[in-house]
């Protein structure tokens, strides 16, 4: 191998390390916008290739999505603080959090689950079936309005 082979694979390596280096930087850089109420899923999901769109979602839609999952939990936030309960109300807060940061009606639909526990801990199994029925029905009014919007409706 001659010097001039030699320096040209020197020089091949050095750019693919380059390449490499920067190339981890801009995931570390992407990495580091996780949102402190993100799980490592989402966080990844966040990363993942946006081929499938989801279709967007209105301001109006969000807002009233997010509301009736904050009616469902304020009495019991009251409840908790009333109470002096350090560990539901921790807990509240954490679903809190995650309703605010919802981007789709699709995040606040797997946070269903996280309220029916809450209701059904500080009430009955029936008050959060009850719960549920009407976030349920805000839900296909949602898609309702959506297809309207397509023309499928």
């Amino acid at each position: 191998m001659s010097c001039k082979d030699d320096q040209d694979t020197h020089a091949a390596g050095s750019a693919w390390l380059l390449e490499a280096a920067a190339a981890s930087v801009q995931s570390k850089a992407s990495l580091s916008r996780r949102r402190g109420s993100d799980s490592i899923f989402q966080s990844l999901m966040r990363l993942w290739p946006r081929d499938g769109r989801r279709p967007d979602t209105s301001i109006r839609t969000m807002a009233r999505l997010r509301s009736a999952f904050r009616s469902c939990l304020s009495d019991l936030i009251k409840e908790a603080q009333t109470q002096d309960d350090t560990q539901r109300q921790l807990r509240l807060e954490a679903v809190l959090n995650h309703i605010v940061h919802s981007r789709h009606p699709q995040d606040l639909w797997h946070l269903r689950a996280l309220v029916y526990t809450e209701v059904a801990r500080a009430r009955s199994q029936g008050e959060a079936e009850r719960r549920m029925q009407l976030l349920t029905a805000q839900f296909e009014e949602s898609r309702g309005q959506l297809k309207k919007k397509l023309g499928r409706g």
